[in-house]
């Protein structure tokens, strides 16, 4: 997992907190992360290679509406098939 923090945010989460953690279970604390999960999931059972969409995480403080970017890499190396699947994500 790669993540790159916004400058003003690296003091309270630094660059290499997330990595190897699951996303949908530990990175991502917004309360509808099970709807984010079916938008991805659904992604990448799918054959297209990126879509775009706005999602609002709802948090209790209050929502943050977001940008996604889904973007899927295929590759065959040595009759090995392997799928990578980018999440970007940014505040509206």
């Amino acid at each position: 997992m790669y993540s790159k923090i916004e400058s003003g945010d690296y003091s309270a989460h630094g660059r290499t907190k997330f990595i190897g953690l699951n996303f949908f279970e530990e990175v991502a604390p917004f309360k509808n992360v099970e709807e984010f999960r079916r938008r991805f999931r659904y992604f990448a059972q799918g054959s297209g290679s990126s879509q775009k969409f706005n999602f609002v995480c709802q948090f209790d403080e209050l929502p943050l509406e977001v940008k996604v970017m889904l973007t899927q890499i295929s590759e065959s190396e040595f009759d090995v098939r392997s799928k990578l699947i980018i999440v970007d994500i940014r505040k509206v």
